[in-house]
Formats: C-alpha cells, sequence, structure tokens
C-alpha cells in the first residue's frame, strides 16, 4: 500500500524511522548479512511498532500528570477531523515529539544491547578497495597500482577510477599514467606513451597491489604508508 497524501507520507516515515535507525546503527557494528526483503522489512517494522508504542505510551503517562503538552488520542479519534482542525500545531509538535523520542530509544537500546555483545568498535561498510584506493591514499598523493591477472599479465599504472564496491564480477579497474607498463611471460613493456587508460575486469585481477605516489613529484609518500596488497573476493 502506497500513501496517497503528503500527510499519510509522512506519517508512514515516522512509523518506520524508529527501526531503521536501530538497524543502520547495528549494521555499522555487526556488518550487513545477506537476507531476503521481507526478513529486512519484517525486523524494520517489528523494531518501529515497539519503539513508537513506547514512545506513546511515555507520553500518555506524562499526559495522566496534568500536563497538557501533546494530542489527545482518546479526544483526537472521538472528534476526528475537527480535532485535528483545531489542533494542527499541537498534532504536529506531537508528532515530532514523538518521533525525537522513539528513535532516542532505538539509539539507546542498540547501545546497551551492542555494549552487552561487546561490540564497540564500528565495521566499515566499504570494500578493500575503496579502503585501500581512497580511504587509506595519504593528501597529496596518488595510487599507483599493480594488477596480476589470471592469465599471468601484470599492469601498473596511477589509478584513474574503479567500481568501489558490488560483485567483483561487475567491478573495474582503470589504470593510466605515461609510466604505465605492461608485463607479460617476463617481457616488461611501457605502454602509457602509446596507450591513455587500460580498463581491467574485477573478475580477471588474481589481486592488487597498491602504493601511493606523491602527485607533484611522482616519489614515493611517507613511509609509514606501506604498500598494501588487496585480495577481496
Amino acid at each position: 500500500m502506497i500513501p496517497q497524501t503528503l500527510g499519510a507520507l509522512a506519517g508512514f516515515l515516522a512509523l518506520v524511522a524508529p527501526g531503521i535507525v536501530f538497524e543502520l546503527r547495528r549494521e555499522r557494528r555487526r556488518g550487513r548479512h545477506q537476507e531476503t526483503a521481507f526478513r529486512e522489512a519484517s525486523r524494520v517494522a517489528l523494531g518501529s511498532l515497539v519503539f513508537t508504542l513506547v514512545s506513546v505510551l511515555l507520553m500518555t503517562a506524562l499526559q495522566t500528570t496534568g500536563a497538557r503538552l501533546f494530542v489527545s488520542p482518546a479526544d483526537w479519534l472521538t472528534r476526528g477531523e475537527a480535532y485535528s482542525r483545531e489542533h494542527l500545531t499541537l498534532i504536529v509538535v506531537s508528532v515530532a515529539v514523538e518521533l525525537a523520542v522513539a528513535c532516542a530509544l532505538a539509539t539507546g537500546f542498540e547501545a546497551f544491547f551492542a555494549h552487552r555483545r561487546g561490540e564497540a568498535a564500528t565495521v566499515q561498510q566499504r570494500s578493500a578497495w575503496a579502503q585501500a584506493l581512497r580511504a587509506d591514499r595519504p593528501p597529496g598523493t596518488r595510487a599507483w597500482a599493480h594488477a596480476q591477472l589470471e592469465n599471468g599479465t601484470s599492469f601498473y599504472g596511477y589509478v584513474r577510477s574503479y567500481t568501489p564496491s558490488g560483485p567483483l564480477a561487475d567491478r573495474e579497474l582503470v589504470l593510466e599514467g605515461e609510466a604505465m607498463t605492461s608485463e607479460n611471460d617476463g617481457a616488461t613493456k611501457v605502454i602509457g606513451e602509446d596507450w591513455r587508460r587500460v580498463v581491467i575486469p574485477g573478475s580477471k585481477i588474481t589481486y592488487l597491489r597498491v602504493t601511493y605516489l606523491d602527485a607533484a613529484t611522482g616519489e614515493p609518500a611517507d613511509v609509514a604508508y606501506a604498500t598494501r596488497e588487496v585480495t577481496d573476493k
């Protein structure tokens, strides 16, 4: 069922937001697992329902103390549209507070369970290619890569672009530079003077070695950054 009005869409997003917050924080610590869309959606919906109900109960309990800070669910259900027109601002404030409380509960419960399981570290949702070619690259440097192919051929060159994630069969690596080199059966040939770029399918790469050269001089960067070998098949 698709929401037909802006208000219905906003209400739907507010309802599922706590479950999404819980799942996103959970994936940061445990990584993402392959599962069916139905199972993932069911977990988000169940989490959202629980956190929303707890949030509504807390707000209702606050109302019973005599404070009239939020809408009255009973009056809203009884009078319907007339109540909505008369208390539109109060309804908006109540929904915003409920959403904030529910998301805070989701964040707090996730942190509590993570602490009990000892999951203090954050899992990076990136591939080894993205880590080595972008995240680990020092400022002012370029990534120089050695791609070893299945047939024994090697290519050396500056990394022009690459597919950062997804199945290895769908990834591609592009090398460039005047010093770009091809090596096959012990014969080494500089091909950068004749060919501008080489596009290498990720599925053909046995391993990928990366180092970082100064972008201005072409000299090796700080020795603290060792050459990295990527084998995330």
